[in-house]
């Protein structure tokens, strides 16, 4: 029989805020009860009626969990489509719009309350399943329930049925040989009077007196014999209709009718416990547009103020702006390449050797390096995607011609360079590939390698402080200074979203000179095919002394 703890869950109905139909029952049983069992009993079919009910109501159930299970799922993926969908706008916002504003605020609340609904939505989801798989539950065990008790309904009608007819073929026995012992009677009667009956008569007999006799005794003793078969069997099958339609019948039917009130009960609650985590998720929504505490969404509306923003943004640009010159546009000397230059004034900084750039120059730390990262530092720290986001061939080329021709006199703070951090970020990490020998020289190359398959990571670290002091000066010198730029970069790494592991990614083959133009001889061919087998532990060795910079260098206080 089905278990009161079927309709049991982890949310009680006090906790759920549910009524339990349950607490309720006393008021619907009693005389209705006993005058439907009263009906039942006294009419053909009246178990099988019951049986087709609770048949019924399990359909009724099934149909509830069919319409919770779908009813989650369009929930669900409404809760993960509004989570994805707050989540890529917030993403692009920030990406898109770096200065702060009032909307800007307003906006990103707005679309977490947004998020907040999603997961709301989700949770809601995960509710109605719950609520659910208790309904499938119900109707497993009412279903088992069912057929237990139609087992037992068959078998006891099977029994009267069965005395039934015993008492049918006892009674046809009986009736048989009294019929034969009347005819007996009737043939001794007839051959007593001299009678003669006509041809092919009923009694015609040849038998003599003391023969019809014997037969007369005969089927006397057979007609009694079924007579007392016959009463025995009657008072038996009366017994066992009486214990039917008594006893088992009506205890049959108050149990099939106990197997549907739990249902029927279940059914009831977990209808109103969804109604309650429906009604709920309403209510978190209703929170969600408007609060007391002023994060809904018409409270957020009223925050944004356009007349401030757009104060914020002149005030800011003025600021940085230059005065718009008014005086006669100036002559303009032409551009010439990078290639000529170097002809006319071989100076250049791209694409040669770092030990020779600091003697040329006298600088431990070439002056193009120095002001890349002081430009980025200034104004793009805080980029989304800063050094894996390209910037634009044209002005790349541009800067470079400007390095080459007067490093000194190159200003990447002015309006014309500072448009686009991107294409400083580009001619740095340009600057870099073009160097003769990486900064990780080619002669250490293989040093770096073995102590990058260190698994130990203080040995790792060990074994790379050894190789990196040992380095040249000028290798060392803009070692340190490039790790300590890439330091303040990922401290930043909540609003550039770039971690050591990104930027170990992007400067790994670069600054190992991985991603260096080969010549056509088999020897570099082959070298290169291995650098490019090394890339994991080219980021490796990169991400290492990026992680441990402040160990291996101890920098300054200042830096």
């Amino acid at each position: 029989m089905l278990s009161s703890a079927s309709i049991t869950t982890n949310t009680t109905p006090a906790a759920a805020g549910v009524e339990d139909p349950s607490a309720k029952r006393s008021e619907s049983t009693g005389d209705t009860d006993s005058q439907v069992i009263s009906k039942l009993t006294n009419v053909d079919g009246g178990f099988q009626c019951l049986l087709d009910k609770v048949k019924h109501d399990m359909q009724a159930a099934k149909d509830v969990a069919t319409f919770l299970k779908k009813r989650a799922i369009i929930e669900e993926e409404y809760g993960k489509q509004m989570i994805k969908l707050a989540q890529s706008m917030t993403e692009l916002y920030d990406k898109s719009h770096s200065k702060p504003s009032t909307y800007g605020t307003v906006w990103t609340q707005f679309l977490k309350v947004h998020e907040t609904i999603g997961d709301q939505r989700v949770k809601f989801s995960s509710d109605i399943a719950e609520v659910a798989d208790d309904v499938q539950i119900m109707c497993k065990d009412t279903e088992k329930s069912r057929k237990q008790v139609k087992e037992i309904g068959i078998r006891h009608e099977r029994n009267r049925l069965d005395a039934e007819s015993s008492l049918e073929k006892s009674k046809q026995k009986y009736d048989m040989l009294s019929e034969d012992w009347e005819r007996a009677i009737l043939a001794r009667s007839n051959n007593d009077s001299d009678h003669v009956p006509k041809k092919g008569g009923l009694f015609k007999s040849n038998k003599t007196p003391a023969q019809l006799k014997k037969q007369v005794d005969e089927s006397c003793v057979k007609a009694n014999h079924a007579q007392t078969t016959y009463k025995n069997q009657l008072v038996t099958t009366n017994a066992t209709r009486q214990d039917y339609y008594q006893t088992q019948l009506p205890s049959d039917l108050v149990t099939l009718k106990s197997v549907d009130d739990e249902c029927c009960t279940a059914i009831r609650y977990q209808l109103a416990r969804y109604a309650y985590l429906f009604e709920e998720s309403l209510t978190r929504d209703g929170l969600a547009l408007d609060n007391d505490e002023g994060h809904g969404l018409r409270s957020l509306t009223e925050k944004i103020d356009y007349q401030t923003d757009i104060s914020d943004m002149v005030k800011e640009y003025t600021e940085k702006a230059h005065k718009i010159k008014k005086q006669d546009i100036p002559y303009k000397e032409y551009p010439m390449s990078a290639t000529a230059l170097n002809v006319l004034k071989p100076n250049p900084v791209f694409g040669v050797d770092l030990t020779r750039l600091m003697q040329r120059d006298g600088q431990e730390v070439p002056a193009v390096l120095i002001k890349c990262a002081e430009a980025v530092e200034a104004m793009g720290l805080k980029t989304v995607g800063l050094y894996r986001v390209s910037g634009t061939s044209t002005q790349i080329q541009r800067l470079k011609s400007a390095f080459d021709q007067n490093c000194a006199a190159v200003d990447l703070m002015s309006d014309e360079n500072n448009a686009d951090v991107n294409n400083i970020t580009s001619l740095l990490k340009l600057w870099f590939r073009e160097l003769p020998d990486p900064l990780f020289p080619q002669s250490s190359y293989q040093h770096f390698m073995n102590a990058a398959r260190i698994e130990n990571d203080r040995m790792r670290v060990l074994g790379l402080h050894t190789i990196i002091n040992d380095l040249p000066d000028a290798h060392y010198a803009t070692l340190k200074y490039i790790m300590c730029h890439l330091d303040k970069v990922q401290q930043l790494q909540e609003f550039n979203k770039m971690t050591t592991a990104n930027l170990s990614t992007i400067f790994g083959m670069t600054l190992m000179g991985g991603d260096q133009g080969s010549n056509q001889s088999t020897v570099s061919s082959q070298q290169d095919n291995q650098r490019l087998a090394d890339t994991h532990w080219h980021v490796k060795v990169v991400q290492t002394i990026l992680e441990n910079y402040r160990l291996i260098f101890e920098p300054d206080e200042e830096q």
